[in-house]
This record gives C-alpha cells, sequence and structure tokens, in this order.
C-alpha cells in the first residue's frame, strides 16, 4: 500500500517559509553557546618572546602577569577613594629597569613623550613616560593604538668647573656658578642642583641643546653650548646625556716687591776717647 501526501499550494507555501524560520530558531541556541564559548588562541598571561631579535640572547624572556586589570580600583595613594584605571599594570621579570619593553603585537612607534605634558610635574603625573605604537595589518586587526606607561626617562646631566689660572689650567674643580639651561623637544623637567651639578628628565627623544652664561671674570675654556641628540634608530642605543662646562678665572695679580730699607750704621766710640760734658 502506497501512502501519498497531497500538498495544495497554501501548504506548499507555508513550508517554504516555516521551514527555514523553524531551523534557525533551533540553530540559535548554538549560535549563541558557540560565542560565549569561544575563546582567543592568546594566552594570558602572554609570554613574550625568547628574544628580541634573532641572535642576541641578553635579553631572556619570562613573561609577566597582571597586577591592576582596566576599570575601576582603589586609589593606590588614596585606599579609601575609587578612580579609573584606563590601563593594565604588568609585573614580571621582563619589566625591570633598563629591560626593554616586549611589544604584544607586530607595531610601529608613533610617539614617545609624557602621558601628561602639561602637568605641573609631568613625570610623576599620570603614567609618566608613555610610548605610543600603532599594530601593523589594519586590514585584519583594525586600526588598534597600544600605549605603554611608567618607562624610564631620559636624563641629563650639566656640571660646571673652574680652575685659577697660573701658566695653564690643569686642576680644575667643580664649582656652582653660572647658569644652566638644557632644551629638548616636548617639556623638559629640572630636578635642581647638587652641588656643581644640574639634574634634567625628558621624555620625547631628538636634539637637545645644553649651554652655560658665565659670571664676568670667568673666561671659557672649550664652548658654551652643547647639542646632542637621541633618536629612535633600530639597532641603537638611546642613552643619557652627562654635559661638562669649564671656565678660569684670571691669574692672581703678580705682587709687587717689598723695599727694605738700609739700615744707618750707628757711630762706634774711638778706643783711648772720652765725652766731654760740660765744666763748671
Amino acid at each position: 500500500m502506497v501512502f501519498k501526501i497531497l500538498l495544495t499550494p497554501l501548504i506548499v507555501r507555508i513550508v517554504q517559509v516555516a521551514l527555514p524560520l523553524l531551523i534557525g530558531f533551533l540553530l540559535f541556541p548554538l549560535l549563541i553557546a558557540s560565542a560565549l564559548l569561544q575563546k582567543s588562541t592568546l594566552v594570558w598571561p602572554v609570554v613574550a618572546p625568547t628574544q628580541v631579535v634573532a641572535g642576541q640572547t641578553a635579553y631572556q624572556a619570562a613573561g609577566w602577569t597582571v597586577r591592576s586589570p582596566f576599570g575601576w580600583r582603589p586609589n593606590p595613594d588614596n585606599p579609601e577613594t575609587w578612580e579609573f584605571h584606563e590601563g593594565i599594570d604588568l609585573v614580571g621579570p621582563t619589566f625591570c629597569d633598563g629591560c626593554p619593553v616586549p611589544p604584544v603585537a607586530d607595531s610601529v612607534v608613533d610617539r614617545v613623550g609624557w602621558d601628561r605634558p602639561s602637568a605641573p610635574d609631568p613625570l610623576h603625573s599620570g603614567m609618566g613616560v608613555v610610548v605610543e605604537v600603532v599594530v601593523r595589518h589594519p586590514e585584519e586587526a583594525g586600526v588598534m593604538r597600544i600605549q605603554y606607561g611608567h618607562l624610564q626617562s631620559y636624563q641629563a646631566w650639566v656640571r660646571t668647573q673652574t680652575c685659577t689660572q697660573e701658566v695653564d689650567c690643569p686642576y680644575y674643580v667643580d664649582e656652582a656658578v653660572g647658569e644652566v639651561q638644557l632644551h629638548c623637544p616636548g617639556d623638559v623637567v629640572s630636578e635642581g642642583r647638587a652641588g656643581a651639578v644640574w639634574s634634567y628628565r625628558y621624555a620625547t627623544p631628538g636634539a637637545c641643546r645644553a649651554w652655560v652664561v658665565w659670571p664676568e671674570g670667568l673666561t671659557p675654556e672649550g664652548p658654551v653650548s652643547m647639542t646632542f641628540d637621541q633618536q629612535i634608530v633600530e639597532g641603537e642605543e638611546s642613552s643619557n646625556a652627562a654635559i661638562t662646562f669649564r671656565a678660569f678665572y684670571p691669574p692672581p695679580p703678580t705682587p709687587e716687591p717689598t723695599v727694605v730699607p738700609t739700615p744707618v750704621p750707628l757711630p762706634t766710640a774711638t778706643p783711648g776717647s772720652r765725652s766731654v760734658q760740660g765744666e763748671r
């Protein structure tokens, strides 16, 4: 026996419309579950490359962990208040004094400078020294900007030395004289003076100029201005700067010789003679 189902045009139309909706309704929970369970292949904490440059083994990476996440948190300076943390603080052996910053993506440096350059003390405001990088391959990841903060700033020391000239000046000594200035790209933070050494910090690499204005009575020994350049060049390291300016005092005046008068000899008595005093 053969069973036949006769479908009217109306039933066929209903099936054509309702069947895709039914299938989509049944698959919707699966899509939601798949989206919720889908995880990135990026492992956290991120393990940095074992080497920054192939062949250079001086810097061995060891990964890092999250010390403070993004979002609201107690203020570290005032735990009774809350603040909005705009970044993620990472700690680990790779984040140490003098260690290179391990990149988290294939990126190029876009800006180096103070996080808050207009602050009265940009060195201790916000994230201090920051580096902003732009992730490459925007066709895959979109335009993404990553900011590294709390980095080391450039330091510069300027020292003044003087000498009192005789024939020449072999012995210079530190002396806090003159007016010293330093100009670099961005804002320069003056940390003050310790003896004859002026110290500065700045964040933006580039051409810097240091100069000194000597007071009257001092003759410069060498230049009174010096330039140095901290460029970001691949394969080259930037460093701090230490500059010394020298000047000398004129020789002291030659003292005029003292004239010693010749003593006048006293008359001496002749033997056998006597002095005659008045007679009475």
